[in-house]
């Protein structure tokens, strides 16, 4: 078993070949993360480009935090 936290649905890799445009429109659809399975393991996840973008923003200002914090240490 894996941990699916934040994924919402799950699709194959022969199905992602299949259904692109939909399994695309639903990502973004749902502000979620599409699990895509290869061989019955997880592979990739498919995200909307809004949620992208909020990832990045978060990551960003975690790591602006961080060297803030080592900045002030000396």
């Amino acid at each position: 078993m894996f941990l699916t936290k934040g994924i919402d649905a799950i699709a194959t890799i022969t199905e992602l070949r299949s259904n692109t445009s939909e399994l695309v429109e639903y990502a973004k659809e749902i502000e979620r993360g599409i699990l895509i399975q290869k061989n019955n393991e997880p592979y990739a996840v498919l995200i909307s480009w809004e949620l992208y973008d909020r990832l990045l923003e978060a990551e960003s200002g975690s790591s602006s935090k961080a060297s803030k914090k080592k900045g002030s240490a000396k």
